[in-house]
């Protein structure tokens, strides 16, 4: 049967096809993938740089284009549009099996002659003229950009050229740009043939990891049909190589995958959830479990799994885990009444005026209780009088932790005698009482998104869910982004990671421009691995290049809220209203100060919350757009006082004020890399200290 693959590119230009000429294009590509070789597929050969190029007629305005060999039975899809512009499409790109790498390439040499300046008197050398033109090739540069790419003298240059070239060129360039060695370089980057390359052979170049990057061969009339319903949705059908080295790897036990924002943590947990299910769940009742911090996120991970899976869908449960425990400990008659945030500040209140305890803030006294008592799973004065409290920054007597602990015991006497819990209790009486009864569950694996937001009791309940085995936890995340929980080792948790952890470097959400800026929110803050040593942070970069982020002050609401105004106009002469989303630090602000102004505007707009989601632009907290991604992103009221957030309970406690301070770092990154193409932030009055001067 002859092979038929479809290209990356070719989806993007299905996608901006208008909707009433879609549908032939879609039912020729659905007739193409039964008999590319049918005798009413008119093949055309055009004057192009590349002979194995054809034109074929979709209707008499468009027509497709299309690699179609003189022999084999590889028939690839590459392009779709008007007659002329697809014409002038094809005329520029050679489709070429690199001689070293093996990998299918499409190359474009007189796009890139257009981005790349020339280097004039030849007084300032190139950025990468110390490598060799076999290097060059060895990395995946096609012969023929050679001169483009030794013309290069900037980095700037450089990002703009990376999107003319083959994706794994990129990399490797910019990393040799900046200073790493070949052979770390070739290590990250480079998948090598078992054999020798042929460059006539088309079958095998679409089986190289870097083919995969950019075609899909299309196996079956289902496939096909997901493909061409969510053509943008490219996170469910190409992989980095590393990506999918994570995806289908067998580990010996927990693995995990730290990376920055946009590197595709969760597309790689997604992919690894859907793999397991259909390899390690043999029985009928095995499944996998999918867990994340919060339940918005759970939510969108279980709409996506929708688009992503097959039948093995029904063999992935999704839950955020205090869900997860609750619906568990119901099944085995045992419910839980949680207590509000209210009613928890007003038992702590009580306690501390029970034990006569005024030495000691209510806020040193919840982090002492969170951190230190919960984070350890003490439950006895005993164990706290030994416990290490390295990192409080205050110390305690063995008379003070005496006098702490009543405090404690006042604490838990109160929420017993209201029937109520703490979200922590119910996750330890959880894995307290898996521990002790041992239940069959039915996971055999167990993958968790946003690894970094987790408490160490949280954690315990997740070894508590699956013993210890092979492809048992498979953990993703990143401490860039921990906005909720605290540093955690996750070896104190039972969960071992040695020699099974990976990282993830390319950014391919964000423009480098904006990655830059939201990191640079991070100064001072440091980043761990999620298991108690230092995350290395080189490497991580974009590929994508776009304009620098927008910074701009004012000096009342007033001003602030006439420049959103018209900012938002303007975004909407060339952007639709759903790629817009306009976030602030609180709820209150959202719907007090920001979502009157496109009320005012009369433009329709939807709130993110609790997973409505309707036309419009988007109005939501920095909290809920973790997770999503939009082209264009305004951060509003990035005010002193506001960002960091003023908790007064905090201010008494260095320690407490210096986690607070981080956290809030971490959720201004999270907002900003949220924007793929366009950035602004606004603020009025006294900025943010956290804004560059």
């Amino acid at each position: 049967m002859p092979t038929v693959a479809i290209a990356s590119e070719f989806l993007d230009a299905f996608a901006r096809v208008p909707r009433a000429q879609q549908k032939k294009v879609r039912e020729f590509t659905e007739k193409f993938k039964v008999d590319p070789k049918s005798s009413a597929i008119n093949y055309e050969k055009i004057h192009a740089k590349d002979p194995k190029v054809r034109t074929v007629r979709i209707d008499q305005k468009y027509r497709a284009i299309v690699l179609h060999p003189d022999k084999g039975d590889v028939y690839i899809l590459a392009w779709v549009d008007n007659h002329d512009e697809a014409m002038a499409w094809a005329e520029k790109r050679t489709f070429e099996v690199n001689p070293i790498t093996g990998a299918l390439q499409i190359i474009s040499a007189t796009e890139v002659q257009q981005v790349v300046q020339k280097k004039g008197n030849g007084r300032e050398p190139g950025l990468l003229d110390k490598f060799d033109d076999e290097l060059l090739l060895s990395f995946g540069v096609p012969a023929v950009l050679f001169p483009a790419v030794r013309a290069v003298q900037k980095p700037d240059q450089l990002l703009a050229l990376a999107k003319h070239l083959p994706a794994e060129a990129a990399e490797a360039m910019i990393w040799l740009a900046d200073g790493y060695p070949p052979e770390e370089v070739r290590e990250a980057v480079a998948a090598r043939p078992t054999t020798e390359v042929d460059t006539d052979d088309l079958a095998a170049a679409l089986d190289h990891p870097d083919s995969r990057r950019r075609f899909v061969t299309i196996r079956s009339d289902h496939e096909l049909t997901l493909i061409l319903d969510a053509p943008l949705e490219k996170w469910r059908i190409f992989l980095h190589p590393n990506q999918e080295r994570l995806v289908t790897k067998n580990f010996s036990g927990s693995a995990r995958v730290t990376g920055g924002a946009g590197t595709g943590k969760t597309v790689v947990a997604m992919h690894r959830a859907k793999h397991l299910a259909k390899t390690v769940c043999r029985a009928s009742d095995e499944r996998v479990l999918f867990t994340t911090f919060t339940a918005n996120l759970a939510q969108n991970v279980a709409q996506n799994l929708l688009q992503l899976c097959g039948e093995e869908r029904d063999r992935i449960d999704v839950a955020h885990l205090h869900s997860w425990a609750v619906r568990f400990m119901k099944t085995q008659g045992i419910d839980f009444e949680v207590a509000t945030a209210e009613e928890l500040d007003q038992f702590w209140e009580q306690a501390a005026l029970m034990a006569e305890e005024l030495d000691f803030d209510i806020a040193f006294l919840r982090q002492e209780w969170d951190q230190v008592v919960q984070g350890s799973g003490i439950e006895t004065l005993a164990d706290y009088l030994k416990v290490s409290r390295l990192g409080r920054g205050r110390t305690l007597s063995r008379p003070q932790r005496g006098r702490v602990w009543k405090v404690f015991e006042h604490f838990t006497q109160t929420l017993n005698e209201r029937g109520k819990r703490e979200w922590l209790s119910v996750i330890h009486e959880t894995r307290r009482y898996l521990e002790a009864k041992t239940p069959s569950l039915p996971y055999r694996a167990v993958v968790v998104d946003e690894a970094q937001d987790f408490h160490p009791e949280e954690w315990r309940l997740i070894r508590a869910i699956l013993p210890p085995g092979s492809n048992d936890l498979f953990l993703v995340g990143d401490a860039h982004q921990r906005i909720y929980g605290s540093k955690v080792i996750l070896r104190n948790c039972g969960i071992n990671i040695q020699g099974r952890s990976s990282r993830l470097r390319i950014n391919y959400r964000t423009t480098e421009q904006i990655r830059a800026w939201a990191m640079a929110m991070l100064q001072g803050v440091e980043i761990d691995d999620l298991d108690g040593a230092h995350e290395e942070e080189q490497g991580y970069t974009s590929l994508l290049s776009g304009p620098k982020p927008e910074v701009r002050h004012f000096a009342d609401r007033s001003d602030e809220l006439e420049f959103l105004d018209k900012t938002i106009k303007e975004l909407l002469k060339e952007r639709c209203p759903e790629d817009i989303c306009l976030v602030a630090r609180t709820n209150r602000m959202v719907r007090e100060d920001y979502q009157p102004v496109l009320k005012d505007l009369d433009v329709p707009h939807t709130l993110l919350d609790r997973g409505r989601e309707g036309p419009g632009v988007r109005l939501a907290t920095m909290h809920r757009v973790k997770g999503l991604e939009f082209p264009a992103m305004i951060l509003a009221g990035v005010n002193s006082g506001v960002m960091p957030l003023r908790v007064p309970s905090v201010e008494s406690d260095p320690m407490a004020k210096a986690e607070h301070e981080a956290r809030e770092r971490s959720l201004l990154f999270v907002a900003a890399t949220r924007a793929r193409d366009k950035l602004l932030v606004t603020s009025w009055g006294k900025p943010s200290p956290f804004l560059p001067k």
